[in-house]
């Protein structure tokens, strides 16, 4: 090992580990002797210990930019990205060293997470993903053992029960609205796609009868595609769309949208026609609750026994009960062969009611 003059500065040669020679420049020469004087004592102390004593002062900084990035290349990237944006709210915490950060340490931060107006589902996400670093590095031998499991979750407090749309209502609504505002309904009434489902979904995945949803169309979770059989109805009302909108197969049925741009139309458009359709039962509703309202009519069909329901919406059994069992307890039986006859008994509840009505007002 020694410190030379060079071109640019100082350079120190030297051999690493495995006795293959190597160099490296700076450009101060006190920076030169600081970096020759630290293999020096590597190589005086062994790989064993130099190793447990970097450990001892590797940052959770440290960790993320260095050894975690070979288990983030096994990761998809939206989980990457979701892990990206956790460390957004770790910033008192990749300074520590990760052997000094403990379970009170980061329930400490937890507190302060609350204490700046986090949401708790946001805590809750946050501290998944710094259980998930925590445990790769218990893993990998850099920590003894994962402290955050022993850390308790933020309690979530649930939200009001779902209410959804009665099948009358939904066609109330969908003869209320044209165009491409009543195609968005349809998907999501008529068929329960998800809102990313339907921006995304293209003509080329409607066929007759059916609605195709592919991988590429739904959230990155979702691991299979899906084939959603729909009313007959819908699939003609959708066809009369294409046609008057010059859609092409590849184009998405709605056009271009952002996800941006339909949380706008559901609050612009779909909320105030939804409390007409509903008299003012329910307000403040959003795409979401087209969905729900097709999740729950299709318990009134027979042949949409509950695992097909499940692989239609593309839920597990828990998650289907915890926002639908209220619906389902509510529902005497199911009365109806297929969804055709749910959308027609609507329909013919809905006209019979415009002229009685009519009839009262002359």
């Amino acid at each position: 090992m020694s410190v030379h003059p060079d071109r640019k500065g100082w350079r120190v040669r030297y051999r690493d580990a495995s006795g293959r020679q190597r160099s490296r420049s700076f450009v101060r020469k006190g920076d030169a002797h600081t970096f020759d004087r630290e293999i020096a004592r590597r190589l005086q102390l062994g790989p064993t210990l130099a190793a447990e004593l970097d450990r001892h002062t590797m940052t959770l900084a440290d960790y993320v930019a260095g050894p975690w990035r070979a288990h983030a290349a096994t990761l998809t990237q939206p989980t990457r990205v979701k892990y990206a944006w956790a460390l957004g709210y770790l910033a008192k915490l990749v300074d520590e060293p990760l052997i000094t950060i403990d379970a009170p340490m980061i329930a400490a931060h937890q507190r302060l997470l609350l204490d700046r107006g986090a949401s708790a589902s946001t805590v809750r996400e946050v501290m998944a993903k710094l259980s998930g670093l925590l445990q790769i590095a218990t893993e990998h031998g850099y920590i003894p053992a994962n402290p955050a499991r022993a850390v308790r979750n933020v309690p979530v407090e649930h939200g009001d029960e779902i209410d959804p749309l009665t099948p009358v209502e939904l066609e109330r609504l969908l003869a209320s609205l044209r165009g491409r505002d009543r195609a968005i309904a349809q998907l999501a009434g008529h068929f329960g796609l998800r809102p990313q489902e339907v921006r995304k979904v293209p003509w080329t995945a409607l066929g007759d009868g059916t609605l195709t949803i592919g991988r590429a169309q739904t959230k990155a979770t979702a691991r299979r595609s899906r084939v959603i059989a729909g009313p007959a109805v819908a699939v003609r009302e959708l066809r009369a769309w294409q046609l008057e909108s010059g859609g092409r197969a590849a184009e998405p049925i709605v056009g271009e949208m952002t996800a941006n741009a339909l949380r706008l139309w559901g609050a612009k458009r779909l909320r105030p026609a939804v409390e007409r359709a509903t008299e003012g039962r329910i307000t403040g509703a959003t795409v979401y609750t087209l969905r729900h309202s097709h999740a729950s009519a299709c318990h009134y069909v027979r042949t949409l026994t509950l695992p097909v329901i499940l692989r239609r919406l593309g839920h597990s059994q828990q998650t289907h009960f915890l926002h639908y069992a209220h619906v389902v307890d509510a529902i005497d039986e199911a009365r109806y062969d297929d969804l055709d006859q749910v959308v027609g008994a609507a329909r013919a509840d809905r006209m019979f009611r415009q002229c009685s009505a009519r009839g009262s007002e002359r």
